[in-house]
């Protein structure tokens, strides 16, 4: 019996196996690297640009040092779009061949595309020093002065190189693009139509001279020449696209969609020819339209994932859920790891209200496709589903990393930090949103918001300007400005606002919340709490409402009825941080203070980055006695902003009673009086730490201070007293002891007066 007889079927080797275990077996009877180098070539010379990476990488191996392989390697990798790997060999081959001035053009236009302007610059001057008739090089050293900003150079250089060759098409071209950037059209236009003599069938003499004269609203030819580049290469979509929105631009829908459907019709193998009709409709907010053609495109070109993809997304934005999963999940049958489809999947899930699921699917899509800015943005969606507010903001902020004019993105971190009051983040945000988007309402609306909050009325006012301008019907414009007048205290002007909203838009929340701070702003509470009811009648699922009905039960003094209202607001938005730090600041006031402490961690949670929440958390930490938990707390704050004056001045109070370092303390308490040179509590704070280093003489004019601003504060006073003692004046110390002690005799305080005494 063989011994393939006796066991398990022999497997069979796939192709790729065959080929490798082809190179291998080379490998033993070939050691000359110059073989693969003429296996790689006619690999790459029929497109197997794969296969003639391993045929190069093998010389390589067999000679790391042999510049040709290099050079190989880097024109297949700059063949299948690998521009840092290409980079990458092009840089090891000028180490290895310097005088490979063809590898030095290479890399110098890459440097060029790559903003390194300088670099490109000297490799083309290296290139022309050793060979000045190169044109390439020429044309390289003016396409880097002008990058450079040295446009006359350029245009000498440019000249320069028509001269070496006057029948190249594209030196023509070159000078002309130069010329038209300088600002001489008529020059441009003669160099254009050279290069169109010379090379007729070249696309973009055509296509540049159309975008000339189209900005020069010389329409009719304009029109001829992207015509010429039609009939030059009618196989390339890109002339018909630049066809179709010369019409659109003009106003001619139907022209411009009927060159796009001959490109679907006439191109039906190219993927970018098939699709322009149904990307038109997407850009103009054809909806229908889109759905109509993408849904045609899907049923016709089955295997075009992208097509597939856009179909999904448009599905799920028509809230078509059972066709999107069907589709999507038909593509994850074929592509399991599909990170798009997967990104669809997540939103599908999103719309469903499965947030775990969606979670868990958006995360595998960010972890197979790390630069899938859709991704990161929806797993932040999900996030912020979930509650975890700071990390869909990390998400979206990854999201706008990758991919900056992400819209979504940015609005959605502008509506994180308008919940979380960061007006500073908010004005940033929104400049983004504005540059853009800029006939966008939101970024405009939001960048309005920051300023009010900053004391910037003006700034406000011509951001509200703009969106008047944008959306001149709706009631936008009129809500805003009249918080403006409001803000302002113009409360005339404020009322006609707010009303010329209600008549764009009855039902304008924003509006009618504006009218009930106007008549809470006016005493008018009665009137406030009349409109305030009527409207949640009318709205009960506004968290606005609630929100401003709790204000004005807070002036009313019904404290049970506004934590009512406040947890309605955290029911129908669990996020909400003005209701969250409102109940915070009611429990303590009530005396709740675990509750406090509870509400404030939530509020920190949502805003991270407002000390302020910190410092109340703070001092609601020393209320309850946790005095570990408010230091730890300060100290957080400090590490924050160090000049943080109510931190530092609770946190030196803290380590003076608490056995902490006096001099440490000491430091603190002086930040806190520079920033708080007014308030008694900062010259108390002061001179107990003066008190503590013991320099007495100094702290004594400090309590002296904060007794004369609030003559009722036991503390200040029976500080003073010992500072008197100290000072060797008892009969002053006895006085303020005994004052401690009459204005209430049964505190602590009193107790250490008496013992004092």
């Amino acid at each position: 019996m063989s011994l393939r007889a006796s066991c398990r079927p022999a497997i069979r080797p796939t192709a790729a196996v065959l080929f490798f275990l082809a190179i291998c077996l080379c490998v033993g009877c070939n050691k000359d690297p110059k073989k693969f180098i003429a296996r790689g070539d006619q690999s790459l010379a029929q497109g197997k640009y794969p296969d003639a990476l391993i045929y190069y990488g093998r010389a390589i191996q067999l000679d790391p040092r042999f510049a040709e392989a290099h050079f190989k390697l880097a024109q297949t990798h700059f063949k299948m779009k690998s521009w840092q790997a290409a980079y990458v060999e092009f840089r090891r081959t000028v180490e290895l061949q310097p005088d490979n001035w063809q590898a030095q053009l290479e890399l110098g236009r890459m440097e060029l595309a790559g903003g390194q302007k300088k670099e490109a610059n000297a490799r083309a001057q290296l290139v022309l020093k050793s060979n000045p008739a190169n044109v390439e090089a020429q044309l390289l050293l003016a396409d880097s002065d002008a990058a450079l900003g040295k446009m006359t150079d350029a245009i000498d250089e440019a000249n320069a190189a028509i001269k070496m060759s006057p029948d190249r098409a594209l030196s023509y071209l070159n000078l002309a693009q130069l010329l038209v950037r300088s600002g001489n059209l008529k020059e441009g236009e003669a160099n254009f139509l050279k290069a169109q003599s010379l090379d007729p069938k070249s696309p973009i003499s055509y296509l540049a001279l159309g975008a000339l004269y189209f900005d020069e609203k010389r329409i009719p030819e304009a029109e001829t020449q992207f015509q010429s580049a039609i009939s030059a290469v009618p196989e390339d979509p890109s002339p018909r696209a630049s066809l179709a929105g010369l019409y659109f631009s003009q106003n001619q829908p139907t022209k411009a969609e009927q060159v796009l459907t001959d490109a679907k019709n006439q191109l039906s193998s190219n993927p970018l020819a098939y699709r322009m009709l149904a990307d038109s409709y997407l850009s103009r907010g054809l909806m229908d339209k889109a759905m109509e053609e993408f849904g045609a495109l899907s049923a016709r070109y089955p295997n075009d994932f992208p097509i597939q993809k856009s179909y999904v997304q448009l599905l799920i934005l028509r809230n078509r859920m059972d066709e999107a999963v069907q589709l999507n999940d038909g593509i994850l049958k074929k592509a399991p790891q599909d990170s798009e489809a997967l990104v669809l999947k997540g939103q599908i899930l999103l719309r469903q209200n499965k947030f775990d699921d969606a979670l868990t699917t958006l995360q595998t899509a960010v972890k197979n496709s790390p630069d899938n800015a859709a991704g990161h943005y929806q797993l932040g969606v999900a996030m912020a589903a979930k509650g975890n507010s700071q990390q869909a903001e990390a998400e979206w902020r990854e999201a706008t990393r990758l991919r900056p004019n992400y819209l979504e993105a940015w609005a959605a971190l502008s509506k994180r930090a308008s919940q979380k009051q960061d007006w500073k983040d908010l004005e940033d945000l929104s400049a983004k949103l504005k540059k853009y988007a800029p006939n966008s309402p939101e970024g405009y609306l939001y960048h309005a918001t920051a300023r009010m909050n900053q004391n910037d009325p003006i700034g406000a006012e011509a951001d509200l300007m703009n969106l008047q301008r944008i959306a001149p019907k709706g009631p936008l414009y009129f809500e805003k400005m009249g918080e403006l007048r409001l803000a302002q205290r113009r409360y005339p002007d404020a009322e006609s606002l707010f009303r010329q909203a209600l008549q764009r838009d009855p039902n304008s929340i924003n509006s009618i919340v504006g009218l009930v701070r106007l008549d809470a702003a006016t005493n008018k509470l009665a009137d406030a709490a009349t409109l305030v009811e009527e409207q949640i009648k009318r709205n009960p699922e506004s968290p606005a409402l609630y929100l401003v009905q709790s204000d004005i039960q807070l002036q009313q003094k019904k404290p049970e009825m506004a934590e009512a209202s406040l947890n309605r607001v955290l029911e129908l938005d669990k996020n909400n941080l003005a209701a969250t730090s409102r109940l915070a600041q009611l429990y303590e006031a009530k005396g709740e203070l675990d509750k406090a402490v509870s509400f404030y961690q939530r509020c920190i949670e949502l805003s991270p980055r407002d000390i302020r929440l910190q410092v109340a958390l703070g001092g609601t930490y020393e209320r309850v006695g946790n005095w570990q938990q408010a230091q730890s707390t300060y100290q957080k704050v400090l590490a924050i902003a160090p000049e943080n004056a109510p931190a530092a001045n609770n946190l030196a109070y803290l380590l003076l009673e608490h056995g902490g370092s006096p001099s440490l303390a000491l430091t603190l308490a002086q930040t806190a009086r520079k920033g708080l040179p007014n308030l008694p509590n900062s010259a108390d704070t002061l001179g107990w730490a003066y008190y503590n280093n013991s320099a007495f003489s100094v702290a004594a004019p400090l309590f002296e201070e904060a007794v004369k601003a609030n003559p009722n504060n036991q503390t200040y006073r029976y500080h003073l007293g010992l500072t008197y003692q100290k000072l060797n004046s008892p009969d002053r110390a006895k006085a303020e002891f005994e004052k401690v002690i009459s204005i209430n005799p049964n505190s602590p305080i009193a107790e250490q007066a008496r013992r004092s005494l």
